[in-house]
Formats: structure tokens, sequence, C-alpha cells
């Protein structure tokens, strides 16, 4: 029985032990601290024909930045927990925030009746919503075309 585990066992469990074992950084001759690796964004990008309803909300990627229709008609950026910006106008009357296929991004009441709009109109690409704690619409080239400025 021992020549059995000896013949197929150990090797068997020598295979599955590599991954561990190849997950085991290796040792550093190097005295010298490692640079911490920078942080990648994941901003959250909204196309034409998205729609955010009351009491919903876009997120950035790391969470730092919500963009919400609230319940009480009011439109909302908030970053770290904290609100940043509102659309001017907008409480009590905000149903829905659209960004629209023609590139425009608008709050609508309940009644379908815009109520405040960014104004990008054919120059818009898509809304960002980003990790700094900014909301954008890009343009097709990739340049703001409107922005909460609320950025760090």
């Amino acid at each position: 029985m021992i020549k059995h585990f000896v013949r197929r066992g150990l090797p068997v469990l020598a295979l599955a032990l590599l991954p561990v074992l190849a997950s085991v950084p290796a040792a550093d001759a190097s005295s010298a601290p490692a640079a911490a690796a920078p942080t990648a964004r994941s901003d959250s990008h909204f196309y034409g024909g998205s729609t955010l309803h009351k009491n919903q909300a876009w997120t950035s990627g790391n969470g730092r930045t919500v963009l919400r229709v609230q319940s009480d008609g009011n439109f909302v950026l908030y970053k770290d927990g904290r609100a940043a910006w509102q659309a001017p106008g907008v409480w009590p009357k905000a149903n829905s925030a659209v960004f629209q296929e023609d590139g425009n991004f608008v709050v609508y009441d309940s009644n379908g009746n815009p109520v405040w709009a960014a104004g990008t109109w054919h120059k818009g690409h898509y809304l960002s919503i980003q990790d700094d704690g900014n909301a954008v619409v890009y343009n097709s080239a990739n340049q703001p075309v409107w922005a909460t400025n609320t950025g760090d």
C-alpha cells in the first residue's frame, strides 16, 4: 500500500501543490521597499439611452462617486458620501435622468417634461461617473463637454 501511495500519490500531491507554490513570491535580494502600484481607474460609462429612474443611482467603479435621482425629486452627485453638486432648479421635480441618444444629458419630471439639461445635444458621446468625484460628459474624441466640476 505504501508503495502504491509513493508511486501514485506523491506525484499527484506534488502536482496539486504546484499552483500554491508558484503563487509564493520569490525572495528579493534588494532591501529597498517596493513602490506602490498605481491604482487603476474604474470609472463607470453610460451611453445613449441610459436611464436613471427615481430612487436609483449610478456609481463610479470605486464607489466614491454616486449620481442619484432621489425620492424627494432632487438630482444630486455625492462624493465620499456627501452632497457635492445638484442640478439647478430640479428639486422637487426630478423623476428620471437620461443620457440621450442625441448626446444630451437631461432630467425629466413625472410628465416627461425636461426640467434640466447639460446642454450637450449633438456633442456628448458618453457620461462618465468618475472615481475622482466628478461626473463628466465626453465627446467622441474623449474631450469633456460638460462636468459637475467636483473632481479632485
